[in-house]
């Protein structure tokens, strides 16, 4: 296996211009940059990791924490870190978990492989029964702030993606759901819609659920538009509790023109649930999604839904986090703008 010794003798300089170079520093010229990389390639050169760990007292490597492996929005919210991480010289470590015992286990081994800094994404805690639990998401953070102000001072920089904050960060990331979730009203009562009914998540007193849940609430008063609790349905986030919870508010003799759903999950299975009870999309009924997610391509016509911009999310965390390693003052709090994607499953009612 070649050495660093070896690089230096074949591209004739010495062992601290091959460390500068592969270390990034700077203080070396281009010509004998590509020099030493040709030596490099030539040798198959790999540093070692280790040994250099110990001399900058860094891995080069970030965790990122999340919980729904099956969500699609992670994926694209972890592209997003992957792809950051990759222009700063970072690799990305994964940590994963459905559970408070899960989700505790890998915050802890994330730690314990000695990564530079931490990424936390939108975590939502399993109870028992598999089902969300609020209580068990809120304990989880408190349990998260609890291992951070165990560790030394700024020894693990560390961003959150989400609305709530705690101790011992060094950002966050939020996106503005509350707002995302008005601008779906405001695009129906836009196209004629007052009867407005929503299947909003089971969970509707905490986190992201909540504020989408608000800003429905909140855009009908603004727009003089009728709360009705009969229009008003609950959803976990799958495609069948979805239609499961859509069969219920469409099957209704007087049922809205138009419903919002949490999300896009819940959106397909009302879509579904349409379908079941005879209805047309849109011309018998307009359904509006949230998130922007893989799940509005796979209807026809295509759902119209609010892009929470995941993977400018993912980029948003890298970036914070990569501020807060090389000691840059950042900004606490990043706001990500949702983003309005019209398809075709909103009609416009004539007046």
């Amino acid at each position: 296996m070649a050495t660093l010794d070896d690089v230096a003798a074949l591209s004739r300089v010495s062992a601290m211009t091959v460390s500068r170079v592969v270390n990034n520093k700077p203080g070396v010229s281009a010509k004998t940059i590509a020099k030493v990389e040709a030596a490099i390639q030539a040798l198959n050169y790999r540093p070692n990791l280790v040994a250099r760990s110990l001399v900058t007292n860094r891995v080069d490597s970030v965790g990122v924490l999340f919980s729904r492996l099956e969500n699609p929005q992670y994926s694209v919210m972890v592209s997003g870190i992957v792809q950051t991480a990759a222009r700063c010289g970072l690799d990305v470590v994964l940590g994963n978990g459905h559970d408070m015992d899960s989700l505790l286990k890998s915050v802890n081994t994330l730690i314990s492989k000695q990564i530079d800094g931490l990424i936390v994404l939108p975590v939502e805690v399993s109870a028992e029964d598999g089902k969300t639990s609020a209580e068990d998401t809120l304990r989880f953070y408190a349990e998260l702030e609890r291992i951070l102000s165990e560790m030394p001072t700024g020894s693990l920089p560390t961003v959150l993606l989400e609305d709530s904050e705690i101790r011992g960060i060094s950002g966050r990331v939020r996106v503005d759901y509350r707002g995302g979730a008005k601008m779906a009203v405001n695009y129906l009562v836009e196209n004629g819609h007052r009867k407005i009914g929503m299947v909003r998540h089971t969970v509707k007193d905490a986190g992201i659920w909540r504020e989408r849940y608000l800003g429905f609430l909140e855009a009908m008063e603004e727009n003089h538009c009728p709360i009705v609790e009969e229009y008003i349905a609950s959803s976990s986030h799958s495609v069948s509790s979805g239609f499961e919870a859509g069969l219920g508010l469409l099957s209704r003799q007087d049922r809205p023109t138009a419903v919002y759903c949490a999300n896009d999950e819940i959106a397909v299975g009302v879509r579904n649930a349409a379908a079941a009870c005879g209805l047309r999309v849109p011309e018998d009924i307009s359904i509006i999604g949230h998130d922007g997610s893989l799940y509005s391509e796979t209807t026809y016509p295509r759902l119209t839904t609010v892009s929470i911009r995941s993977f400018d999310m993912g980029k948003a965390c890298m970036e914070q986090l990569y501020g807060a390693l090389n000691g840059k003052k950042m900004e606490p709090v990043r706001t990500i703008e949702p983003v309005l994607i019209p398809g075709g499953s909103v009609r416009k009612l004539s007046n």
